[in-house]
């Protein structure tokens, strides 16, 4: 049996059938080839948009959760350009309510995988698309990835000390909520999250699921 993030891959994909990728490929600002089909780069590697789906040009197995971010990408209605400010997840929730909930959890796991070792985050985050944005104020080391086009990520990486443990925490654009939902927004933070982790692990950006 298919699981519930297959299945709603699934049902996208007659979504696209219907969808005119020029129109989207100029207001989401993708590439259009000449048979009409949309290619996007996400996380380190190039995909293919058509009416049939979604498929990684490298031809190498893929997590759904990724192929689901870039079919709600490719169906939203969004338009606009980048805020170049950025706040965490849960101020997207919508309806301008923040979330009180802690969503410190989603990001936990990069902390222990790079804890003291900014040199494998750092060429990690570059096999990714990642780029250095400079030392912020508060210690932490910037670094800002184009996700998609139009969605902007920061990437803050704290060293540990004796007080508190390393931590990576990931911004959102504030308009990254015009072209995706918040929940998709928390997948596309899922993708990133493990992209980072196996990525660093295997040394390559696509020989994992």
């Amino acid at each position: 049996m298919n699981s519930g993030y297959e299945q709603i891959y699934e049902s996208l994909i007659p979504k696209l059938s219907k969808c005119d990728f020029l129109e989207v490929a100029e207001r989401l600002g993708l590439t259009i080839q000449p048979d009409g089909i949309l290619s996007v780069n996400f996380l380190g590697r190039e995909y293919e948009i058509s009416s049939r789906g979604i498929n990684p040009t490298d031809g190498k197995p893929v997590n759904v959760n990724n192929l689901n971010v870039l079919a709600y990408y490719s169906l939203s209605k969004g338009v606009g350009e980048p805020a170049f400010s950025y706040v965490p997840i849960s101020y997207l929730s919508g309806a301008g309510i923040t979330f009180s909930t802690n969503t410190k959890w989603m990001t936990d796991p990069l902390g222990k995988t790079f804890n003291e070792d900014y040199a494998a985050f750092s060429e990690t985050i570059c096999r990714l698309g990642g780029i250095f944005d400079g030392k912020l104020k508060s210690g932490g080391y910037s670094w800002l990835l184009k996700a998609l086009p139009k969605i902007i990520l920061q990437i803050v990486y704290y060293d540990g000390d004796d007080e508190f443990p390393c931590e990576v925490q990931i911004l959102f654009d504030k308009n990254a909520s015009c072209f995706l939902e918040f929940e998709c927004l928390a997948f596309l933070e899922g993708c990133l999250v493990r992209a980072l982790i196996m990525t660093s692990k295997t040394g390559d950006v696509a020989e994992w699921v």
